[in-house]
């Protein structure tokens, strides 16, 4: 029946290769639609050489017949198997299922009809190499249809190709349809069937075809995410050292980060118990919290220390959530963040935070105690600038009481400027506790208090109705008086002044709005008048300081709240004042 023939071993070698191959890739990537098709493939390929080693060491023809067919059989079956790879590995497979299917059934059909009759192998003839296949009435229509279905991969192929932009992309269908080019020339070995006397050599270009396209696959990674590789592509990808411990703390899964964070293999990790990663001992370890997860639920944020494999601290932020099968705990995730850069940050800041505190209250200080020291020299000025005027007065020139004048002048406004100073300081340094503050009873308040401004500037002032919030009411009655009084100064020639209040509660906060038909400014200095001792106009024309806008912001940030300004030049401005309605904490 079979004797030995030297021909047979290559045959032989290849299709024993390539089924163990068939093997090892569906039991390590079966759920990888393309791993599986690529399988199938090289399986009728397998089949294919199976067949023809039995029929090279076959001694009958009969026995070389049947040898014959199986190997066909793999052959009808091999262009299906080649466009459905094809068309899953372009992503074209939804669109070009029929198409798929068909093959499919017309494969299966000739693999039947190769199997069980002489349409596809009418028997066998003795060649100086062994014995091989002749063609049968079916034969030219089965290699019809193989060559259509060739053509069809490669014209899907390149217009796959010619419509991609990715660069990548473009290199992986190049790569792969140069893997089928090279195969296809393992069709020569249909030409001993029709009569030419050539030795059939057709698993040169297949294994040269299986190497390529399984090189390709794996470099390029044309599989499709599946949850399983998703989930492990996750976990060596995660940022945070990940660990899953079983419900006695040991660890049985761990992450690309964790073996980074702590210095360790897997080898280092795997089986050993968690609690020896922590410099905490006792009732607060890892093991510990796991068998209170039950009770108190999943961790969020604990902060703990692990230790590196040197030995080194490694502060972390750490999460622990339960892994439960049928409502009975199995174990736990374990998720670790280093944190140890953010508790630098922080403390940087606390100690930034410190310095600037310091800074302030020595700022704060300052300006108290030199606005308190300049009194005294002024008060000296404008007394002596009095017995100037009153004992020698009647003999000075006018240009000797200009300069009194002058001098005493300057006196003032240097003392308006301390009181100012005074009074931004003091936002802070001599604050009151909030209490319940009634904005209208403030307001009514500054009303009295620039009756005479009013009265000189022909002007008036109206309050709609405001209300009451947790405030310092001295700070309440210092922002409305100068909100208010700025209104009533910046007013146009000829245009008595009009200043309009009231407020409004959104959400827990209050909004008090101040509004005055004044010469208005331009809406780009909204932000640079709250700087101290910034004007927008001249000293000549309208006095001032340049602080009182300043002491509101100050005033509205220590409640814990801010001021705005919209304004058009000649149109007069508006300041909204937005503060909580309820403080959390008194000061």
């Amino acid at each position: 029946m079979y004797s030995w023939n030297p021909h047979a071993l290559p045959w032989a070698i290849v299709g024993t290769a390539l089924f163990v191959l068939a093997g090892v890739i569906f039991s390590r990537q079966r759920a990888s639609r393309v791993a599986v098709l690529f399988c199938a493939m090289i399986g009728c390929v397998a089949i294919w050489f199976g067949g023809f080693t039995g029929m090279l060491l076959s001694t009958t023809a009969e026995g070389a017949t049947v040898w014959g067919r199986i190997a066909l059989m793999g052959v009808c079956l091999l262009p299906a198997s080649i466009y459905d790879f094809t068309t899953t590995a372009l992503r074209l497979y939804s669109s070009r299922k029929f198409f798929v299917n068909l093959v499919w059934i017309l494969g299966a059909g000739f693999a039947m009809l190769a199997a069980l009759t002489n349409g596809i192998v009418a028997g066998v003839t003795r060649h100086r190499w062994g014995f091989y296949p002749y063609v049968g009435p079916l034969t030219r229509a089965f290699l019809l249809i193989f060559f259509a279905v060739l053509i069809a991969q490669i014209v899907e192929g390149t217009l796959e190709y010619r419509r991609t932009t990715e660069p990548k992309r473009k290199r992986r269908i190049a790569n792969l349809m140069l893997s089928f080019v090279v195969v296809y020339f393992a069709a020569v070995d249909f030409l001993p069937m029709f009569g030419v006397e050539m030795k059939p050599v057709g698993y040169i270009p297949v294994v040269a075809f299986v190497a390529f396209a399984w090189s390709t696959i794996a470099r390029h990674r044309f599989q499709p995410v599946t949850a399983a590789r998703a989930a492990r592509e996750i976990l060596e990808t995660m940022a945070d050292a990940l660990f899953v411990i079983d419900s006695d703390g040991k660890i049985r899964v761990l992450n690309h980060a964790a073996r980074t964070l702590l210095g360790y293999t897997d080898s280092d990790l795997l089986g050993r118990s968690i609690d020896t990663l922590e410099s905490l001992e006792g009732d607060h370890t890892i093991s510990r919290a796991l068998h209170d997860l039950a009770r108190r639920g999943p961790i969020r944020d604990q902060e703990r220390d692990f230790r590196h494999r040197d030995g080194s601290a490694i502060a972390v932020s750490v999460s622990i959530s339960p892994v439960a099968e049928r409502d009975v705990q199995q174990g736990a995730v374990v998720i670790a963040r280093d944190i140890r850069e953010r508790k630098h940050a922080v403390e940087e800041l606390h100690h930034t935070m410190k310095r600037l505190q310091q800074s302030n209250r020595e700022l704060e200080d300052f300006a108290y105690v030199a606005s308190h020291d300049l009194q005294e020299p002024l008060r000296k000025i404008q007394a002596f600038g009095d017995l100037l005027k009153s004992k020698h007065g009647p003999t000075l020139d006018t240009q000797g009481r200009d300069y009194i004048e002058r001098m005493q002048s300057a006196a003032r406004r240097m003392q308006v400027l301390i009181n100012d100073l005074l009074s931004f300081s003091r936002v802070t340094t001599k604050a009151q506790p909030f209490v319940p503050v009634d904005l209208n009873e403030i307001a009514r308040g500054v009303v009295h208090d620039l009756e005479i401004r009013m009265h000189d500037a022909a002007g008036a002032m109206s309050v709609g109705e405001l209300p009451t919030i947790d405030a310092d009411p001295l700070q309440m009655r210092q922002l409305l008086q100068n909100l208010a009084s700025n209104g009533l100064k910046f007013h146009r020639p000829g245009i008595p002044p009009h200043v309009e209040i009231r407020g409004s509660t959104n959400d827990g906060l209050a909004n008090i709005t101040v509004s005055d038909n004044g010469i208005g400014f331009d809406q780009k200095y909204a932000e640079r008048i709250f700087t101290m001792f910034e004007r927008l106009h001249g000293k000549g024309k309208y006095e001032g300081t340049g602080i009182g806008l300043a002491i509101c912001r100050k005033i509205a940030e220590r409640h814990g709240g801010e001021i705005r300004a919209e304004s058009t030049p000649g149109e007069g401005s508006t300041f909204v004042v937005s503060l909580p309605v309820r403080q959390s904490e008194t000061l």
